[in-house]
């Protein structure tokens, strides 16, 4: 591989570039612009190193007669890189063969390397799909829909490991909602979404945080099979024999009630923003004096007197006795969430609403865009390590895309094509990291190898006082 030459081909880039119109105003932009392009030439010299050895190794011409040579461009996480992609003919199988394809592991007519994708997919966990699309890779830009489709391919998953809690909490607050999508086929897809944690982490503080948040969100689960994923983890993190109350807390609906084959001794709070706002507030509109008294009659099971005050407003809004029935039956069916809210124990008060829209509602709900059902569940997937705090890696992604612990076969591939020989070790995760050991190439001349040394050794700088 010829690094002399390419030092000196940028050095030449470099001095032409800034021969001329420097000024404070652009002189970060043209430092920029060169180590771009000094980049994308490294690793176009770089691949097209590895075909040309490949070519004239013996093992090729034992194994492999060529076939042909053609110039691929592929999309990088840095930019275009303009390749040759050299194909031989297996002497024995007759089958084609393309060295680079399984060193980038690259799949037929696949423009995007796997590395360009990854930056997509973990752009997308923060931002929208078209954000991803404009900035995720450098110097260039992709479509929109180009992200969906590396969204929904992604058919694996991620082993988090979940370890048991030493601090076993007294209390366990679960709240439950759900968000709305729109597909591509037409209609609306309800999602179930949850969060589990332990309170507040600072009850002196003005803007509070929650302790120890997880999130969870499906689309594919309804309200029943998400209790079980809850549970589970739930199960996992602590001792659930040891809590001394769990509260659910949710908007009432029918599938949110359904905690008590996972969760029998938790109690239920109905959410006071829909208690309030959305059921009161259509009863007795803007009437402070009537919902307090309304409410009073609530938590002192005072049912009867609760109907009269109801009747005389219907009286008032006939047109709407039917909504304003139909409010006055959720709010006697919800009374013990209802009464809940004030349990000595109860101290964190539900904030769903706001956690709902920060982690998902803003990237589903609010998106113009329909959604394919495999898209959006794997969006959700996405969002839903996002909101965990999970750093996606390179070997996650693979796992995502390809299956799990697929990252490892993968980089037999790149060993076997490469002669690169690095250790392995099993971290607690599952996960794998690679401690790397080759030489260093050797050049064609003795000055570029000498120079090369140089420019790889650990240098010292000597301070004179």
């Amino acid at each position: 591989m010829k690094i002399i030459p390419l030092i000196n081909e940028i050095t030449n880039t470099f001095n032409e570039i800034f021969k001329n119109n420097l000024n404070p105003l652009n002189l970060e932009s043209k430092i920029r612009n060169v180590g771009d392009t000094f980049t994308l030439k490294l690793y176009e010299s770089f691949l097209n190193y590895f075909d040309e050895s490949f070519k004239k190794s013996k093992q090729r011409k034992k194994e492999f007669n060529i076939k042909e040579t053609r110039q691929r461009t592929l999309i990088t996480s840095v930019g275009l890189i303009t390749i040759n992609f050299t194909a031989y003919i297996n002497k024995n199988t007759k089958e084609r063969y393309i060295p680079l394809r399984d060193i980038l592991h690259l799949k037929a007519y696949q423009r995007l390397t796997n590395e360009a994708e990854y930056q997509l997919i973990k752009y997308a966990m923060d931002e929208n799909m078209s954000q991803s699309a404009k900035h995720a890779l450098r110097n260039t830009q992709v479509s929109r829909s180009t992200v969906s489709k590396k969204i929904k391919v992604l058919d694996g998953s991620i082993n988090e490991v979940i370890t048991k809690y030493t601090n076993q909490p007294d209390i366990l607050y679960i709240e439950i909602d759900e968000i709305h999508a729109n597909l591509q086929k037409g209609g609306n897809r309800i999602c179930p979404c949850a969060i589990v944690h332990e309170g507040y982490e600072e009850e002196f503080v003005k803007r509070k945080k929650l302790k120890n948040i997880r999130y969870f969100a499906s689309s594919k689960l309804t309200y029943e099979e998400l209790w079980e994923v809850i549970f589970d983890y739930v199960n996992k993190k602590y001792d659930i024999d040891k809590f001394k109350i769990i509260f659910v807390s949710g908007d009432g609906a029918s599938g949110i009630k359904n905690y008590t084959n996972c969760f029998p001794n938790a109690k239920f709070v109905l959410d006071p923003f829909h208690y309030i706002r959305k059921h009161l507030r259509y009863i007795f509109k803007n009437d402070t004096e009537l919902r307090n008294i309304a409410d009073d009659y609530i938590r002192n099971d005072l049912i009867d007197d609760f109907k009269l005050l109801v009747k005389s407003q219907i009286k008032k809004y006939p047109e709407q006795e039917k909504h304003m029935k139909e409010h006055m039956n959720y709010i006697i069916n919800n009374s013990e969430g209802i009464k809940n809210q004030n349990n000595e124990d109860y101290k964190v008060h539900c904030s769903m609403e706001g956690h709902v829209n920060q982690a998902f509602a803003r990237y589903i709900t609010s998106s113009p865009y329909g959604f394919s059902e495999q898209g959006l569940e794997n969006k959700l997937k996405l969002l839903v390590y996002h909101a965990n705090k999970h750093e996606l890696t390179i070997e996650d992604y693979y796992n995502l895309k390809y299956g799990n612990n697929n990252y490892v076969d993968i980089n037999m591939k790149v060993k076997k094509i490469c002669n690169i020989k690095y250790d392995q070790k099993l971290t607690s995760n599952y996960s794998l990291e690679y401690k790397i050991n080759t030489s260093l190439p050797i050049l064609d001349y003795p000055s570029e190898n000498n120079r090369l040394k140089e420019l790889t050794s650990i240098r010292q700088e000597i301070y004179v006082i």
